[in-house]
């Protein structure tokens, strides 16, 4: 089995945003030389996710709206009266849409449903951010 790492580096430009990362990830997938196995998309940031959805911009304003009724930034929380910042919100949409996807690849593609894309959430921005990519599998002719 081959293991290949990289990383997406994108630059938010907004407080909250959807970034569709699909097309970064599918060329450190063709780069990493790996035709069957999985992709592992990974944001270690606190105050962002990865998910998988729909490629639709209506869809990335909606998921952004819930999110701000289901959290909003309440004075009450804990984190936003300390010392560390006035972000509990971001935090916590993080915690509830997730940090990381695994995608199948194919003869060398992410296999994904028809609508699938990868999606970057900024919930505390704008920020340069790093996402880890880790593709395994088998490689061509091994």
């Amino acid at each position: 089995m081959k293991v290949y790492t990289s990383a997406v580096r994108i630059k938010s430009t907004a407080k909250t945003q959807e970034v569709n990362i699909t097309n970064q990830v599918e060329a450190v997938v063709l780069e990493s030389g790996i035709t069957e196995g999985m992709a592992l998309v990974f944001t270690g940031h606190t105050t962002a996710s990865i998910h998988l959805n729909n490629a639709d911009k209506a869809l990335e304003d909606d998921l952004h709206e819930l999110l701000s009724e289901m959290i909003p930034n309440k004075t009450t929380f804990k984190h936003n009266k300390g010392d560390y910042g006035r972000n509990a919100d971001a935090h916590l949409k993080a915690v509830f849409v997730g940090n990381s996807v695994t995608v199948p690849i194919t003869k060398g593609r992410l296999s994904f449903g028809q609508w699938q894309a990868i999606y970057f959430s900024e919930f505390d921005g704008p920020r340069a951010r790093l996402i880890s990519v880790k593709v395994f599998g088998k490689a061509e002719g091994r």
